[in-house]
């Protein structure tokens, strides 16, 4: 069967009732294989994703599996790429999901997806704040502390280039795209030129978006680790985003929070990493200004929660307090003002 003929219709984003994920997911894989029956659990929404589609299931006599569906806007060669990163972390002996597949063809099910594997527990979002706030820290801590030259040999085996995971490339590449397509970055650049392990340093496993929950946890052990933006690079860089979550992102996102709590939340997190690894503070809030940058900068992909003027001023705020430099975003709808002008 042709995968286009699955879809003879406009396949609608998620949210919209009539796009039955099931059955076009089940046509499709009877066009690939063979030993395919029906499904003994049809495809069930899974939590986590903020603009994927996250599905478990399991076919009749199989393993339950995930299928993972990205926004109609991205490509597969970015699951082409998770696919190669987790088996290779695999080896190295990180619970990672492996993709066993992944599909290129839009019109199926609204966009590219992959299966994937099932990982055991439930997330550690389901913990208590104290028990989440030690295993983040700990493990993180640990990831950071592995051997990572063999897996940067084998990526580089595997034809990925440097400068799609490794630093100090990552980092050069992304400070150029800053200068040439954001002009109103460029003093800060210039700030954090002097500022970031340009000239190489401390190498770590890097997953990009470490909090609860992206960690699977079962018996008082993570499990898995889900959702990678993977990096070989300063460890700094997980921490930065960790910051950036309690103090700047959580209660924008997750009404309800207070800043005591969201401080406590991020002390706990680094006492528990401290134990294991030493931290550079003075690095973190350089690469967290980065990091807002870049949520300013992808504005329009970010989350709608980061697109308010009040989140907006905040990321603003602390650029302009560490940097001492003002700063003028311009936004796709106009330009917002630092508050110190």
């Amino acid at each position: 069967m042709d995968h286009t003929e699955i879809s003879n219709q406009t396949i609608s984003e998620r949210g919209n009732e009539n796009f039955d994920v099931s059955a076009r997911f089940l046509s499709y894989l009877h066009s690939e294989r063979t030993d395919i029956t029906t499904y003994e659990i049809a495809p069930t929404p899974l939590t986590g994703g903020i603009d994927s589609r996250i599905y478990q299931y399991k076919l009749e006599g199989k393993q339950p599996k995930v299928l993972r569906i990205l926004p109609s806007t991205r490509d597969a060669k970015e699951l082409f790429h998770l696919q190669t990163v987790y088996k290779t972390l695999s080896i190295h002996g990180i619970n990672v999901p492996l993709i066993h597949s992944v599909c290129d063809d839009k019109s199926i099910l609204g966009g590219c997806f992959a299966v994937m594997d099932l990982l055991p527990g439930s997330t550690l979002s389901a913990q208590e704040p104290e028990i989440q706030a030690n295993v983040i820290g700990k493990t993180m801590a640990n990831m950071h502390n592995l051997e990572v030259n063999p897996i940067i040999d084998e990526l580089k085996e595997s034809g990925i280039p440097e400068e799609h995971f490794l630093s100090p490339a990552v980092l050069k590449n992304q400070l150029n795209v800053f200068e040439e397509n954001y002009p109103w970055t460029s003093e800060h650049i210039y700030w954090l030129r002097d500022r970031l392990p340009l000239a190489g340093g401390k190498l770590s496993i890097i997953h990009g978006d470490y909090h609860a929950g992206n960690l699977m946890f079962e018996d008082g052990l993570v499990t898995g680790v889900l959702d990678w933006n993977f990096l070989i690079a300063d460890p700094a860089i997980d921490l930065a985003h960790v910051v950036n979550l309690c103090l700047l992102y959580a209660h924008h996102v997750i009404k309800g929070l207070t800043m005591d709590f969201l401080e406590n939340y991020r002390a706990q997190v680094l006492k528990s990493y401290c134990k294991i690894m030493p931290v550079d503070n003075e690095l973190i809030k350089a690469f967290r200004v980065l990091e807002l940058l870049k949520v300013l900068c992808f504005s329009d992909k970010m989350p709608e929660q980061f697109q308010s003027a009040q989140a907006q001023r905040d990321f603003i705020d602390f650029i302009e307090g560490v940097t001492g430099l003002p700063l003028e975003f311009e936004h796709l709808t106009g330009k917002i003002k630092t508050l110190s002008q």
